[in-house]
């Protein structure tokens, strides 16, 4: 017989076992859930009361991860990790704990040779508010027609329209169509009134619960113990072992240390797709004031599963509950922002390609907090997008955004968070940010991180209390140098005289431009009565100034005996202080060169 034909009375017999069930069935008259016709990918859940303990009448038809026609199997079109993932599967959860109570993927099961499983029998449960769940996710492929922005809201509006295609091994031979979840008993189907008053029982004991319902979404409450408290940390989200895409921590709101974070190792399979994870931690957390986070990226969440959801795909964010009521009444909720509405700098909003500064004085030694976004995907490399702080007067910087200072900030991997506290002494100070062509404030390529609005550098008093008698505007300062030559633009020849009364070590900071081995905006020194040169800049005795690969710096000392001396700097038609043709230095200040008394 053809085998379309065999599967057509596949699909029939599992409907008619839904629609008309057994005398015994027929006595429990009450059609409690009823799911059928889903799509290649989609999830639909039924909820149902039992007003007392009963059998329960289940007919359900899943289907098996199995190969498709060329002898892929199902999971090769994701991860290895899915190979034993049940693209269509059905579950029940009670309603007030949150546990599975019945799992077709656990029962006992007749196996068809298509892989499709089905489960006809009877199932005893407590009285109680239930949830049924069936999740059709059998395309190994999806595609649609139209133009549409962004992956979650392109394949929305596409299945609103129809414009949708799926393939598949159990599409392409419409078994798919077989899926259905039918329940019956002595009870009734739930209304809203019945699911508050159950969900209730769980969510009664909860503080604070960040359940993000759109993509890419960063949310956070702040909250305050009064006491050492016992918090139960209730967190689903997707995990895989090479990365975290949904997920979320809890950081103190002062120290900014991370008191507990979702990890992978320490999350166990929340259901469904294998990168479904979930953990239910108890933390003994001390009196003080905390940060509760959860961030999610553009895929995979309750409002477009693409792939199988896990069974609790209500509660997919971070909860908090507190058993004891008298601890509970204590837990006290505040607005957190991470950098207060006063700073001393902020350079924020970074898009593409852009070179930002500022400055600042301080008048006296000062801890600053420094709160810093950047992108970075090479820990022993240079980061992408980063900020670093200079010294003014001596040129040399005090502070740089390091991918090895920085911790994960939520969204994609690349978004690096440096959030810590250093100490700078009196004067004055020029803050610098440089992003690269992609990836930035409004402009992502991948999910942003958590507090994408900072997404480039803050620095504030570490005490959180801006004193305007320590901190000013920026002062221009009489350099230190013993003569200089900076900020020099294209096409220039300079020269400055300078004087040493007796043998002296001096710093020579020079940046300039080089292609190959050859400088091309360079220093040097000459002595002034014999016209011989006692020091040039050479590519041999540069090292990388930041940003394009020509950019090259000179910071080292040199001997020069007691005479009258020459600084020259020369540069050539581009590549220049405020005449780039690529990503200026790090110091585009310092374009140019200057000489120090070694201290």
């Amino acid at each position: 017989m053809h085998s379309r034909v065999i599967l057509q009375r596949i699909v029939v017999a599992t409907l008619l076992l839904v629609a008309w069930p057994t005398p015994s069935i027929r006595a429990q008259s009450t059609v409690l859930v009823d799911i059928r016709n889903l799509t290649p990918q989609e999830h639909r859940s039924a909820a149902f009361v039992l007003p007392a303990p009963q059998a329960l009448q289940l007919v359900a038809t899943g289907a098996e991860p199995r190969r498709d026609r060329r002898g892929r199997e199902f999971w090769q079109w994701g991860n290895e990790d899915e190979r034993t993932t049940w693209p269509a599967a059905a579950w029940i959860i009670d309603v007030r704990t949150r546990d599975v109570v019945w799992d077709l993927r656990t029962a006992e099961t007749d196996r068809s040779r298509e892989g499709l499983r089905r489960f006809s029998g009877t199932i005893r449960l407590p009285a109680g508010v239930y949830e049924a769940h069936f999740a059709s996710f059998v395309a190994t492929s999806v595609t649609h027609t139209g133009n549409f922005d962004g992956f979650v809201s392109r394949m929305r509006e596409a299945r609103r329209r129809g414009e949708v295609r799926y393939s598949g091994p159990y599409v392409d031979d419409e078994s798919y169509r077989a899926f259905a979840f039918a329940i019956r008993g002595a009870g009734r189907p739930a209304g809203a009134r019945d699911l508050d008053s159950a969900t209730r029982a769980f969510t009664g004991s909860v503080v604070l619960a960040l359940l993000p319902d759109t993509p890419s979404a960063s949310v956070r409450t702040g909250f305050e113990l009064a006491r050492p408290t016992d918090v139960e940390v209730y967190a689903i989200g997707e995990l895989q072992r090479g990365g975290a895409y949904d997920y979320g921590w809890i950081q103190h709101a002062d120290t900014r240390r991370r008191v507990w974070e979702m990890e992978y190792a320490r999350t166990v399979p929340a259901g469904g797709a294998s990168k479904n994870r979930m953990v239910r931690d108890t933390v003994r957390l001390a009196a003080g004031r905390y940060v509760a986070y959860f961030v999610s990226d553009d895929s995979h969440d309750p409002d477009a599963w693409n792939a199988v959801p896990p069974y609790d795909p209500k509660f997919w964010g971070l909860t908090l509950r507190v058993a004891a009521p008298a601890a509970r009444t204590a837990v006290r909720t505040f607005e957190w922002e991470p950098v207060p509405a006063q700073t001393i700098v902020s350079l924020t909003g970074i898009g593409d390609d852009e070179l930002r500064s500022e400055g600042f004085t301080l008048r006296r030694p000062m801890d600053v907090r420094v709160y810093a976004l950047g992108e970075g995907t090479n820990p022993d490399g240079e980061m992408d997008d980063f900020a670093w702080i200079v010294n003014a007067s001596t040129r040399r910087r005090v502070w740089a955004m390091a991918y090895g200072d920085t911790e994960a900030a939520g969204g994609a991997d690349k978004n690096r968070l440096f959030d810590g506290t250093i100490r700078l002494e009196a004067g004055s100070y020029l803050v610098y940010y440089k992003s690269d062509g992609s990836h930035s404030a409004g402009k992502w390529n991948a999910s942003p991180p958590a507090e994408s609005r900072y997404w480039g550098i803050s620095i504030f008093p570490a005490s959180g209390r801006l004193d305007a008698s320590a901190v000013g505007p920026f002062e221009s300062v009489t350099s230190s140098a013993i003569a200089q030559l900076v900020r020099i633009r294209s096409d220039k020849r300079k020269h400055t005289l300078f004087t040493l009364d007796r043998p002296t070590t001096v710093r020579i900071y020079a940046i300039g431009e080089a292609v190959g081995d050859e400088m091309y905006d360079y220093g040097w020194i000459e002595d002034a009565a014999s016209g011989d040169t006692v020091w040039e800049m050479t590519y041999r005795t540069t090292s990388p100034a930041g940003g394009a690969s020509k950019n090259r710096l000179f910071d080292g000392t040199v001997q020069l005996a007691a005479g009258r001396y020459v600084l020259h700097y020369r540069t050539d038609g581009s590549h220049a202080y405020s005449d780039w043709n690529a990503d200026p230095p790090d110091d585009p200040e310092g374009w140019g060169v200057a000489v120090f008394r070694n201290p």
